[in-house]
């Protein structure tokens, strides 16, 4: 069977491929290996995200492979972080004053499951950032209080402070919607790609802070001028936020090469790539899609429509 298209399908690693396809057909054994079998932590990341979504849908099977493993740490990651993908499945795209009750908590019992299964496998291998971000997804949904996000993201920290996942998670935890503020937001996304190498995919932190910006606009006035906003892309074209995007494209850009084969870097430069698509730069747009792939990551092309034709329209409008 082929992978579903609402998932982040933006990397190209046949072996990720092989055991995602594997795992959404029901047999767990092959991404659990892959997982066994993978210590670079930025490519073991991708794995723990793209295997758990693909997972969400196979929790029986997972369940029984984590209970056959007994004190597996990789068994245990693969379950919780399917778990957590669960969660946001039961919980919608919503706004939480926009959730109904049985979707909170189905949420919850989700929720609660992947805690206890990440924590299981932090405990078996503290040295491992992966169950630690992977349960950040799961704060951001169902935090114990305003201050865990916070607190768990130092832990992040600690082990990986350039985790991909980690630090794309902390800038969405510091939105307005979630538990910061925009100034919050953006003075944390400044501080983190200053001292970046060029080329490093967490400069698309910059178009992602903006997004987010712009997203947050849909919360704000009446009615009518929320749908606007929602289909001018206004904050997107300002030249302040065209400027710095800009800077950090340049950047990406200019040490592309020496990041060609981050695992994050194809989803970094859809990133970009959708920024500049709805601010209208169509030739920067093509610059960054070029080096993304055809394959739509769900974030943040998903923002926007549905990913695959939204990422598949930016291309033709590119003419790519």
């Amino acid at each position: 069977m082929s992978l579903p298209s609402d998932m982040n399908l933006a990397w190209a690693d046949p072996a990720l491929q092989r055991a995602a396809v594997a795992l959404a057909d029901g047999a767990p054994g092959q991404a659990r290996d892959l997982l066994a079998a993978t210590t670079d932590p930025d490519r073991r990341e991708l794995y723990v995200s793209v295997l758990g979504d693909a997972g969400r849908h196979q929790l029986k099977a997972l369940r029984e492979l984590a209970s056959d493993a007994g004190d597996d740490p990789h068994a245990l990651l693969l379950l919780g972080s399917a778990l957590g993908f669960a969660a946001w499945a039961a919980r919608g795209a919503a706004t939480m004053d926009h959730t109904a009750e049985d979707q909170v908590q189905g949420m919850l019992g989700f929720a609660a499951q992947s805690r206890t299964m990440l924590g299981r496998a932090a405990a078996l291998a503290p040295d491992d950032p992966a169950p630690l971000v992977a349960l950040m997804s799961v704060v951001k949904a169902a935090a114990t209080d305003r201050h865990e996000p916070h607190r768990l993201f130092k832990q992040v920290d600690a082990l990986a402070p350039d985790s991909f996942m980690g630090n794309q998670q902390r800038l969405s935890m510091l939105c307005r919607k979630w538990y910061g503020s925009t100034e919050q937001m953006l003075g944390f996304t400044r501080e983190r790609v200053a001292l970046l190498p060029d080329g490093h995919p967490l400069l698309s932190l910059v178009p992602q802070a903006h997004i987010e910006v712009w997203v947050d606009g849909w919360m704000e006035g009446n009615f009518a001028g929320r749908i606007y906003r929602r289909f001018t892309y206004g904050p997107l074209k300002r030249a302040a936020v065209r400027d710095e995007v800009d800077r950090a494209s340049d950047r990406m850009l200019a040490g592309a090469a020496a990041f060609a084969d981050h695992p994050w870097a194809m989803m970094a430069h859809q990133m970009f790539g959708a920024y500049y698509a709805h601010a209208g730069a169509k030739a920067k747009a093509r610059v960054h899609l070029e080096r993304g792939g055809d394959r739509a990551s769900e974030w943040p092309w998903g923002y926007f429509g549905d990913a695959s034709v939204e990422l598949q329209n930016a291309r033709s409008a590119a003419g790519l």
